[in-house]
């Protein structure tokens, strides 16, 4: 295997998902960086991941973070994974909305009605994570 290869393990995944309760969620719901996250799990940023023709690795992490928080009863965690910089900043990848089943709100094809629904429905899920992150600081999640 070429060194530069990288694979997602259960365990990168599970250290991203404490990471986001800890830093994330039980911080008031903050958002946090997708940098960030990876670095928790061990992995490279996503942006050296794109850059080295491993694009599929950052959707492939994220969707399994999404579905692990599924199975173990968490809210959306990766609500809260925003971008940084460039166009994006401040919002999830469009890959979020798509698991979501949401029009990307920042899609040129996206109608004013779609931007609307997919903005309420992230922001509900990042209210979602930070009541969650309330009950969780006082022993209660």
């Amino acid at each position: 295997m070429p060194p530069h290869h990288h694979d997602v393990q259960a365990d990168d995944v599970d250290a991203a998902i404490e990471f986001i309760i800890r830093n994330g969620a039980e911080d008031r719901g903050q958002t946090i960086s997708y940098s960030r996250v990876f670095e928790a799990a061990g992995l490279p940023p996503p942006q050296d991941l794109h850059f080295g023709g491993e694009s599929h690795l950052v959707t492939l992490f994220m969707e399994r973070l999404h579905y692990r928080c599924l199975e173990q009863g968490l809210p959306p965690l990766d609500s809260l994974v925003v971008h940084v910089a460039g166009q994006r900043s401040g919002f999830p990848g469009s890959g979020y909305f798509r698991i979501n089943k949401q029009t990307d709100p920042l899609s040129d094809q996206a109608t004013a009605a779609q931007q609307a629904r997919a903005t309420a429905f992230w922001q509900a899920q990042m209210e979602e994570c930070r009541d969650w992150g309330v009950r969780s600081r006082r022993g209660q999640a």
